[in-house]
């Protein structure tokens, strides 16, 4: 092929690509002619941003019918670029089939079904996109699904307007744009007011569960049409969709107190109002024009004649709007009340670093040479939050690529998942990235929620993983004053996040330093009682994959110091006529503590140190010595036992022997002390527990009741 044949191929390739680009063939469905959204569309419809005509609002418009009533505007038509980086996902429906079985209908009011929400007040929030869009066509296309009533007990279902209108209006109170919250709730859903409550902050972007709940309620896109085409608008009612138009504010001002605007009465000036089309009546006449679509406006019910916040414009004053685009959405992403989100992803940001609300952020499946598929939150978009920080928590539902992160997972062992915050005016550090994965929304089998474990950046690629670490080589070494446990562990996939110790099988936990694979740390001596213990090492990763060790014993000594009744090795300063070697050691390794004068002596019969329980903290097992009434510790701790200890109970010349361990809290560690309470309701009842304890061969495992009579000391049952 010569030079010139290459040039001309080239032509009519470029062309061929300009013709697509700008036609796009008409379809007949049997119920509407359509086509795909072209460059011409865009031209046709969108706002050139680049000339002296695209204006947009550097404040909200406002207008007054009193001191008291101010009602405002904010909606920014679509730009030729904003749509045709949405051309894709448009369609343009041209008219109503010939073949269509319309609906022979002359009156329809979808306001009136108890799915259709209360009339909102936007106050003096530029919110009116996010009203039309999010709160009434939104709430009422998932009210139907979810048979929701809007206008009673599931008021609090309806969405919340402000959820959209703050992540695209650029931080300040000045508007947003129709194709801003359509894309905005196609992508993240809606929050309703149960989670994200009614509020005219206009910065906030809602908590944790709200940004869980949403993605419950994302639309599957819009569909767009002419305000000439009557049929059209009245079909779409018919079918359940609410419409949404855009026109100027002031106009519905301009018509009779019947709440009837004819094209007689409009400006016909510039759009900045957007609303919700709810309704027709086809015997409505003003102005010698002949039929009407019933609008819902969201300035409360008390601006309109008809005291409902509504009323009607004629076909003819729709079809001469001075923006002829209206839109509905086409459908919910989860569209059967059983069907639910199956897979989000979840970020936390680095406190001191949470970036800034305009930047890029994007939410994908995939890895770095094979992206599935993502959610690319501000794309095609002219606005984005502002340069306000950003929350502590989003999420974003990954669930339309569910089948491949689960496929690479069960080919490969891994399922990979990406995050990246970029190009704003301070970017983001994730502390904390991971899925979660639905079983039975909303509760969720977390996996690799909230993985904090290489994180630490602005743009992360994590995965999922089904195999678990390993451990190998524990060991816990007795120092004079230290306890050091250490094992190494292993993770095949280099996911391996930590390793914690249990000591003795309590649910309180300790993580374990790490060097390398190795993982070790000390512990104060002065935490264990003398005696036997165990420890039980486990093995994290980021894919929530752990795996226990088997227990691992050590043993306290007690200090080899020798008793004046025994060769044995207890403390030295122990009185005599205590036989057990049990009871030896457990006095031995608790401070005794007394109240007052006379339980001093009694507990002088069991060791020589011993200490007033007024002041005492909790640091070491304790034996207590006498009742709450005279002893401070005591009247602390009387209702952690089985028994409460009283002057009347367990009664007269009685005293109670009982163990009971107290866990004390002390910065992030729990420890647990063994505390034995030996008390009456008298000095009677007190003398006949504490020398009934030191005959004793075991600890009791459950309260001892004795009794002190003529006869000596007794049991009783």
């Amino acid at each position: 092929m010569n030079f010139f044949k290459k040039i001309l191929v080239i032509l009519m390739l470029l062309l061929v690509a300009s013709i697509s680009a700008n036609f796009s063939e008409s379809i007949d469905d049997g119920t509407y002619i359509y086509h795909n959204f072209t460059k011409a569309d865009a031209e046709k419809i969108g706002v050139d941003e680049n000339t002296t005509d695209y204006e947009k609002n550097e404040t909200i418009q406002t207008f007054s019918d009193s001191d008291d009533d101010i009602y405002v505007m904010g909606c920014f038509l679509p730009t030729k670029e904003e749509l045709m980086s949405m051309s894709e996902q448009i369609t343009v429906v041209e008219s109503v089939s010939e073949t269509a079985n319309l609906s022979n209908n002359t009156y329809l009011d979808l306001s009136k079904d108890p799915y259709f929400p209360l009339v909102g007040d936007q106050g003096k929030i530029g919110s009116c996109a996010s009203w039309a869009i999010v709160y009434y066509a939104n709430s009422y296309l998932q009210a139907k699904i979810h048979n929701y009533d809007l206008k009673g007990a599931d008021s609090l279902k309806c969405f919340n307007p402000m959820w959209a209108y703050n992540k695209i209006n650029d931080g300040k109170n000045e508007g947003s744009g129709l194709i801003g919250n359509l894309n905005l709730i196609s992508r993240l859903g809606s929050a309703t007011y149960e989670t994200m409550p009614p509020t005219n902050n206009y910065t906030i972007w809602g908590d944790y569960e709200a940004w869980l709940e949403a993605p419950q309620y994302r639309i599957t896109g819009y569909e767009i049409s002419s305000t000439n085409n009557t049929d059209v608008m009245k079909s779409w009612l018919n079918e359940g969709s609410v419409i949404i138009i855009a026109m100027r504010g002031e106009d519905i001002w301009t018509f009779d107190n019947n709440s009837i605007l004819s094209d007689f009465d409009q400006s016909h000036d510039e759009a900045d109002h957007a609303q919700a089309v709810i309704g027709y009546d086809d015997s409505i006449s003003e102005d010698n024009e002949t039929g009407a679509f019933k609008v819902m406006n969201s300035w409360g019910a008390n601006w309109s004649p008809n005291g409902d916040g509504s009323y009607y414009i004629t076909y003819k004053a729709m079809a001469n709007l001075d923006y002829t685009t209206c839109y509905r959405i086409t459908g919910a992403v989860y569209n059967t009340s059983e069907s639910h989100p199956e897979l989000i992803g979840v970020v936390k940001f680095d406190s001191d670093n949470k970036g800034t609300k305009d930047q890029n952020i994007t939410f994908g499946i995939g890895n770095k040479s094979n992206i599935s598929g993502s959610v690319d939150i501000y794309e095609g978009m002219d606005e984005n939050g502002g340069n306000g920080s950003m929350p502590d928590f989003i999420a974003v539902d990954l669930t339309d690529w569910k089948s491949e992160f689960e496929n690479s997972l069960n080919n490969t062992g891994k399922g990979y998942y990406f995050a990246n915050f970029s190009n704003g005016t301070k970017t983001s550090i994730i502390s904390e990235f991971g899925i979660i994965k639905y079983s039975s929304y909303p509760n969720g089998e977390e996996i690799n929620t909230l993985n904090s474990y290489a994180c630490n950046n602005s743009t992360l690629f994590k995965f999922y993983s089904k195999t678990a670490p390993k451990l190998t080589n524990s060991s816990i070494d007795i120092l004079d004053s230290k306890v050091i446990v250490s094992i190494h562990a292993d993770d095949v996939d280099d996911d391996l996040w930590g390793v914690k110790v249990y000591f003795d099988g309590l649910n309180e936990y300790y993580s374990l330093t790490r060097a390398d694979q190795t993982f070790n740390t000390s512990f104060n001596k002065s935490m264990f009682t003398y005696g036997e213990h165990y420890a039980i090492f486990e093995a994290f990763d980021g894919s929530g994959n752990t795996n226990k060790s088997e227990k691992v014993y050590f043993e306290i000594l007690a200090p080899a110091t020798t008793s004046r009744s025994t060769t044995s090795h207890y403390s030295s300063d122990l009185s005599d006529g205590i036989d057990s070697g049990t009871i030896k050691r457990a006095i031995s390794n608790s401070n005794v503590i007394y109240g007052s004068d006379i339980d001093e002596e009694f507990a002088l019969n069991l060791r020589e140190n011993v200490q007033n329980g007024n002041n005492y903290e909790l640091s070491k097992d304790t034996i207590i010595v006498g009742g709450p009434e005279s002893n401070g510790f005591a009247d602390k701790y009387n209702n952690e036992f089985e028994i409460q200890i009283t002057n009347d109970y367990p009664g007269e010349n009685k005293g109670v022997i009982q163990i009971q361990t107290i866990e004390v809290r002390d910065g992030n560690i729990i420890k647990p002390y063994q505390v034995i309470y030996i008390a009456g309701s008298d000095r009677f009842g007190t003398l006949a527990a504490l020398e009934y304890f030191k005959t004793l061969d075991e600890l009791p495992k459950g309260p001892i009741t004795v009794e002190w009579n003529d006869n000596g000391i007794i049991v009783v049952e």
